[in-house]
C-alpha cells in the first residue's frame, strides 16, 4: 500500500456505499457538497492508486480485500456511466455496489 493514497479510497468508498449521500450530492446543482458517480470511481481507482495496483496484480492490502476490489471493479464497468444520476443511483448493479463499497470499508476501517 505505500503508493496508495488512502484518504480518497476511503472517502470514495463511503460515496459508493451510501445511497442517501448519493442522492444528495449527485443530484445536487449548487454546492456545498457536488459529486458524481464518475468522479467517485476515478477518486477509487485513479487518484489513488488502487486501479494501476490492480492492473499490475499486486497485492495491495490482501488477497481477499483486492478480490473485493476487483468485483467492485467489475460491477462499476458494468454500469452506464452516462446516463443521468438518479438512474446510476436507482439502478439495481448499484445495489451490489453500495454492498461491496460497504463490506470493504469494513475490511479498512475494523474500528469503526
Amino acid at each position: 500500500m505505500s503508493n496508495l493514497i488512502k484518504p480518497p479510497i476511503i472517502s470514495s468508498l463511503q460515496e459508493l456505499a451510501d445511497y442517501d449521500f448519493q442522492r444528495r450530492v449527485w443530484l445536487a446543482s449548487t454546492g456545498p457538497e457536488i459529486s458524481s458517480f464518475t468522479e467517485a470511481v476515478s477518486g477509487l481507482f485513479d487518484d489513488s492508486g488502487v486501479g494501476d495496483a490492480l492492473e499490475q496484480h499486486s497485492l495491495i492490502f490482501s488477497t481477499d480485500i483486492d478480490s473485493l476490489f476487483r468485483n467492485l471493479r467489475k460491477e462499476l464497468r458494468e454500469i452506464d456511466h452516462t446516463r443521468p444520476p438518479a438512474a446510476i443511483i436507482s439502478d439495481p448493479r448499484m445495489d451490489r455496489v453500495r454492498t461491496i463499497a460497504a463490506d470493504l470499508l469494513a475490511l479498512l476501517q475494523p474500528s469503526k
